[in-house]
């Protein structure tokens, strides 16, 4: 009898401890359960909080740090004088913001003849206030090349060795019909106001000057740099987003401009289509030497341009976009 009862207390015993066992196991469970719902929720909420605070931050960043304004001026100011013939709508620009970026598309215009045509559609993202990402789409049929070198300008200074074969331009211009305007990209014997070139080229609209900066002669800035023209639109634009509207002159609009994105050059130059912008050196040449052209962009009726080549003014001619007929004096 003592064995048995032996027996039925360990039984007992053993129960016990399995009956223990399997409330501890539960116990753990629901604890790592919690301890995991918990986790969640902690990271659920980590992620809803930082969503609303990026963007928090973002607008704080663009509103008082690099301003949104600034990065939309230096963009739009840098492609007045830098893209030759080009204008902006800054009304219809498309801003979007994400989480410490700032994106921009907008369309780029030319003129030709008295209409204006979509050349570039833009699509820009500002990281932080850094250019990120830029992707051009464009509708042109001939452009200059996106990133010019020291033998390949469509504008040419009087000293630069370099000439666009004119004859082959001038050929196809008297081949194109009648009923057309031509944009044509005109490059001068010798360096003239911009008022005296407008004055010669008589029932065309001379619309952007290359500017004489001191580097033009070789391409090459002091430090060996291979630079662009830079220049200025020359009818007068009064559409609200211009930067050149109200302006006393457009010349000192475009002294204006450099000064200004000249604090943004690393931006500007990311902007632009050069590599190279080189402003200090090329501001210091104008201040001294005033602001003569070397070469002009102009449109007009088909014949009219040819025309100018009577003008014995032309060192070099290339033509830029030609569009059916539009002329409306």
């Amino acid at each position: 009898m003592d064995e048995y009862e032996k027996l039925i207390a360990a039984s007992k015993e053993q129960q016990l401890e399995q009956t223990q066992q399997q409330k501890l196991t539960k116990q753990m469970k629901r604890t790592v359960s919690i301890s995991r719902i918990k986790l969640v929720l902690g990271t659920l909420t980590v992620l809803l909080l930082i969503l609303p605070v990026s963007y928090m931050f973002t607008f704080i960043f663009y509103a008082f740090g690099t301003k949104s304004t600034t990065l939309m001026d230096v963009t739009s100011q840098t492609l007045y004088v830098t893209e030759p013939n080009t204008s902006l709508e800054e009304m219809a620009f498309d801003m979007e913001f994400t989480p410490f970026s700032m994106q921009l598309k907008f369309d780029q215009y030319k003129r030709i003849g008295k209409e204006d045509f979509i050349a570039n559609t833009y699509d820009m993202r500002y990281t932080l206030g850094h250019l990120t990402k830029k992707e051009v789409s464009s509708m042109l049929e001939r452009f200059p090349h996106k990133y010019p070198t020291q033998t390949s300008p469509w504008l040419t200074h009087p000293e630069n060795r370099y000439d666009v074969n004119s004859y082959t331009e001038w050929t196809i211009l008297s081949g194109l019909p009648e009923e057309t305007v031509v944009e044509a990209y005109i490059s001068l014997h010798e360096l003239a106001t911009v008022d005296e070139i407008r004055r010669s080229f008589q029932n065309v609209d001379v619309l952007w000057a290359a500017i004489d900066t001191g580097v033009e002669q070789t391409n090459l800035s002091k430090d060996g740099n291979v630079v662009s023209p830079i220049g200025y639109p020359v009818q007068v634009d009064n559409t609200y987003w211009s930067p050149f509207r109200d302006a006393v002159s457009n010349e000192q609009a475009f002294k204006d401009i450099l000064n200004f994105i000249v604090q943004h050059e690393e931006l500007a130059t990311q902007v632009s289509s050069a590599k190279n912008l080189d402003l200090n050196e090329r501001i210091a040449y104008i201040n001294e030497h005033g602001i003569k052209t070397y070469a002009v962009v102009v449109t007009g009726p088909k014949d009219e341009i040819e025309k100018l080549r009577e003008t014995n003014l032309i060192r070099t001619m290339k033509i830029g976009e030609v569009k059916l007929w539009n002329w409306a004096m």
